[in-house]
C-alpha cells in the first residue's frame, strides 16, 4: 500500500474510533516537544476565542505562527499580550510545528 493510502487509512480509522489526530499531536508536543522561548506579536479575540500570533527561533531560523488559546490559557490572558515572552514547545523533527505552553 502506498504511503498516502496508509495515511488516509489511519486517519479514517482514527475518526471511526473517535480520536482526533490533531489533538493527539498537540498533546504530544506539550508533553515531549523541545522547549524554546518565543515572543507574542499580536492577540485577537473573536466569537471562537482568542488567537495568539507569535514567533520563535530554532537554528537561526525564525518561525512565525499562531494558536487558538485553550480555555485554561484564556484564563491567563496577561501572559499573551503583544511583546510578552512565552514558552514554546516544538517538534525537533519539524521545528515549524509548535504549541504554546
Amino acid at each position: 500500500m502506498s504511503r498516502m493510502g496508509t495515511s488516509l487509512f489511519s486517519r479514517l480509522f482514527d475518526r471511526l474510533r473517535g480520536r482526533d489526530p490533531v489533538v493527539a499531536y498537540q498533546a504530544w508536543l506539550l508533553k515531549f516537544g523541545r522547549i524554546t522561548e518565543g515572543r507574542v506579536v499580536d492577540a485577537q479575540r473573536d466569537e471562537g476565542g482568542v488567537t495568539v500570533y507569535y514567533y520563535y527561533y530554532r537554528a537561526n531560523v525564525k518561525y512565525e505562527t499562531s494558536q487558538r488559546l485553550s480555555p485554561t490559557q484564556t484564563e491567563h490572558l496577561d501572559r499573551y499580550v503583544p511583546g510578552a515572552s512565552v514558552t514554546v514547545r516544538f517538534d525537533p523533527k519539524r521545528p515549524g510545528r509548535s504549541a504554546l505552553q
